[in-house]
């Protein structure tokens, strides 16, 4: 397989968006041109899915053993900061985030353990990836981001560290009465213990579970420079993926919480009690 540009990440990934971090890493020269090949058909196996969602029943189970939300879908009715489509509509996007979070979080951390290992994965099954119908209804789901600049996000980002904003908070932004109340809300997260220890969990994981890949991947610097990626490049790749990793853990942990505060406690892959 070649590499045809990102939108064959987002595809393989049954995402109706692009996540931020593999359009930074297209502009890393040929850096994704030799690992995304190399990835491809490990995205395609249920366990890379099966692993992602293991990981989503972590974020969740861990925000629900902490978090006592004043929200609730009725207050927020009764608040007038959504009516009830408004509601549902949100609900859906925040599943997409929910579903593709957690992948996104698997391929960055399978990338950041090959840079410095000659090769990782190989142990993960080949069974193939079943296609669902609720991919099938993210795919027909139109996702927008607001500009950067929109009240809150500013605020977001600087309370986050996280510059810009981060993406599911420039989704949400879509209901700004919802996000101005859950924002409040959702900012004192950091500084429960907890649920810093469950971000730094599923920082750990994904980064463990790049060996289940069902293929190997070779991706540090001496085979990528064998591959004509400049060292330049690599070094840009680096970045990117260091920065992103910890961003998608938190944001798992944020996209858990939102759910949650609405009544979303189904679990993927582990029952909840």
């Amino acid at each position: 397989m070649t590499f045809e540009g990102p939108q064959q990440i987002a595809s393989a990934l049954r995402a109706p968006y692009l996540p931020a971090v593999f359009a930074e890493l297209a502009s890393a020269g040929g850096y994704l041109d030799v690992v995304w090949p190399q990835l491809a058909s490990s995205v395609e196996t249920a366990g890379f899915l099966g692993s992602a969602l293991y990981m989503a029943d972590m974020s969740a189970a861990g925000v629900e053993e902490v978090y006592e939300p004043v929200l609730s879908r009725a207050s927020l009715l009764a608040a007038g900061a959504l009516t009830d489509g408004e509601a549902d509509a949100l609900i859906e996007l925040l599943d997409i985030f929910h579903w593709i979070q957690p992948q996104a979080l698997l391929l960055v951390a399978a990338l950041a353990e090959a840079l410095d290992q000659p090769r990782v994965g190989g142990e993960g099954r080949p069974g193939a990836r079943e296609p669902s119908e609720r991919e099938q209804c993210h795919l027909q789901t139109t996702v927008a981001f607001a500009p950067a600049q929109t009240a809150p996000l500013s605020e977001v980002a600087e309370v986050l560290q996280i510059e810009p904003a981060p993406e599911l908070y420039r989704a949400v932004a879509g209901w700004p009465g919802y996000l101005d109340v859950a924002w409040a809300e959702l900012q004192h997260m950091a500084a429960y213990p907890d649920f810093r220890r469950r971000g730094r969990a599923l920082y750990f994981y994904a980064r463990s579970s790049a060996r289940f890949l069902a293929e190997p991947l070779e991706g540090n610097a001496e085979a990528l420079a064998e591959r004509g990626v400049r060292e330049a490049d690599v070094a840009a790749a680096r970045e990117t993926i260091d920065g992103a990793l910890p961003v998608l853990a938190t944001m798992m942990m944020h996209c858990s919480a939102m759910r949650f505060a609405l009544g979303t406690t189904t679990r993927e892959v582990v029952a909840s009690d």
